[in-house]
């Protein structure tokens, strides 16, 4: 359906939500009208920087963030993370918040001989992930669009809508949580070192020598892989996120491995 305002060079779209059965308001793209959206995502994956690691971390959205912002915080700089009862407090302090780094403000003259590292998630897993986040722990994260969703199926089917229409807006603002792996990668200044988020306590142990900070932003499950069905993942494939199922086979000689294991 399309809206055409007398007076406005702009059109509007609406497109119906099969799950809900109600109409989302669309750009003048196709888009998504987000109310979070990362003012530097249009101009590439964001970072944190560990001098004493000469280490410069990506971050991508449910790919263990607030672990490796943290760590390299809380365990090196001697910053406490303060404790505030949010379920996140890393992304509720303003001085951690503020050592993300927007891509256009990379030094390569500065960072250039750092090691790169990135993480990588199973995309089911971080499809997963990313509902229950949203479902149970962050509930207003993609607020207005899941308000009217009562019960999981229908909350799965709006998060899979929501990725397609999110896909539609880019290179403009997005929201970074329903990007795509593939896109993250995409658009870094270069990639050393991809570390597979079942590795990546491991490897902050071994590589940093300490303990991952973990904030326990993600201590509640109830939503989980038992309540897709087989359609939803080909659904998800169909989105952006596919090409996240050929990462390993893109990245693979920079895959880090665990000779311990």
């Amino acid at each position: 359906m399309t809206l055409w305002w007398p007076k406005y060079r702009s059109l509007e779209y609406l497109h119906r939500n099969p799950a809900t059965d109600e109409w989302i308001l669309l750009n003048s793209r196709g888009g998504l009208h987000f109310l979070c959206t990362d003012p530097h995502a249009k101009e590439g994956t964001r970072f944190i920087v560990s001098h004493e690691h000469k280490t410069v971390g990506y971050l991508v959205a449910k790919n263990a963030c607030s672990t490796l912002l943290g760590t390299a915080l809380h365990e090196h700089n001697g910053y406490t993370i303060r404790e505030t009862g949010a379920q996140n407090p890393i992304w509720r302090d303003g001085f951690a918040c503020s050592q993300v780094r927007g891509h256009a403000s990379y030094n390569a003259e500065k960072l250039g001989s750092y090691r790169h590292i990135i993480t990588y998630r199973n995309p089911v897993d971080r499809f997963v992930n990313l509902c229950n986040y949203a479902w149970c722990i962050a509930a207003n994260l993609l607020l207005p669009y899941t308000a009217a969703c009562k019960d999981k199926r229908c909350f799965i089917e709006t998060i899979l809508l929501l990725i397609k229409l999110n896909d539609r807006n880019y290179p403009d603002p997005f929201e970074v949580h329903l990007q795509s792996q593939y896109n993250h990668f995409l658009f870094t200044h270069r990639i050393d070192t991809v570390i597979r988020i079942e590795e990546f306590s491991d490897y902050i142990r071994k590589e940093w020598g300490c303990e991952p900070y973990n904030c326990n932003v993600d201590n509640k499950n109830e939503l989980t892989a038992d309540d897709l069905i087989p359609e939803d993942i080909e659904q998800l494939k169909q989105t952006s996120w596919g090409k996240d199922w050929l990462i390993p086979q893109y990245y693979g000689n920079l895959v880090y491995k665990n000779a311990n294991k």
